[in-house]
């Protein structure tokens, strides 16, 4: 079965522009590390090396930041604190590796239709690697459906309250991201998957919160 091709140089993670809407939203509002902390979930110092460029913010940081600040992973990295309404008639095309890229605990992503402003859908691909036995499994809720389909490779979907699954290429799973839930390969290399997640209305997908 095929594998996708590792991510290119490109495809690297964007962690300035999470910096920039950090020190931008704290200008904006007045707010200190404490305030953004109390509303996030994120210590003050991990806030503060992110602010000032000298760590990557993992999966779950994201997440919590995206849900305590109103924002969706393409806020953050785009570095928009705010987006206007969805426009009537709007449509966005988005080539072949094309997309805002960003790499963490999770996987790679690749977040597409970046341009299209207060979106209900967020569509995105992502490459998952197997499981690290010396770190704790990422698990993600967060509200809404989501929608998963596998492009290549093999991978292991679990879900609380189901026993863990096994989905191949061409495989799909459907359901309430509110449950936790969380993806690895099931094979030597990465697998690759389209992820759609549904907020439910004309917002982003919000309250994303992490476990491990």
């Amino acid at each position: 079965m095929s594998q996708p091709e590792p991510a290119s140089a490109s495809e690297q993670s964007e962690t300035s522009s999470v910096s920039r809407i950090l020190s931008d939203l704290r200008r904006e509002n007045g707010w200190t590390l404490a305030e953004v902390s109390k509303r996030t979930g994120v210590s003050i110092s991990a806030l503060s090396k992110i602010e000032n460029g000298q760590s990557q913010p993992a999966y779950s940081v994201l997440t919590r930041l995206s849900g305590g600040l109103g924002l969706d992973f393409a806020d953050l990295l785009e570095g928009k604190a705010a987006r206007p309404s969805f426009a009537r008639a709007a449509r966005a095309i988005t080539r072949r590796g094309e997309g805002r890229h960003l790499e963490n605990d999770m996987g790679a992503y690749r977040m597409l239709s970046t341009e299209l402003a207060d979106k209900a859908l967020t569509p995105m691909v992502i490459d998952i690697p197997p499981r690290d036995d010396n770190m704790p499994p990422a698990r993600s809720t967060h509200s809404g459906e989501e929608f998963v389909y596998v492009l290549a490779g093999d991978v292991i979907f679990e879900m609380s309250p189901y026993a863990p699954v096994l989905l191949a290429e061409g495989d799909t799973v459907y359901f309430d991201a509110a449950s936790e839930h969380g993806f690895y390969a099931a094979g030597p290399g990465n697998a690759r998957i389209l992820s759609i997640c549904y907020s439910g209305s004309g917002d982003a997908p919000d309250q994303f919160t992490v476990s491990s």
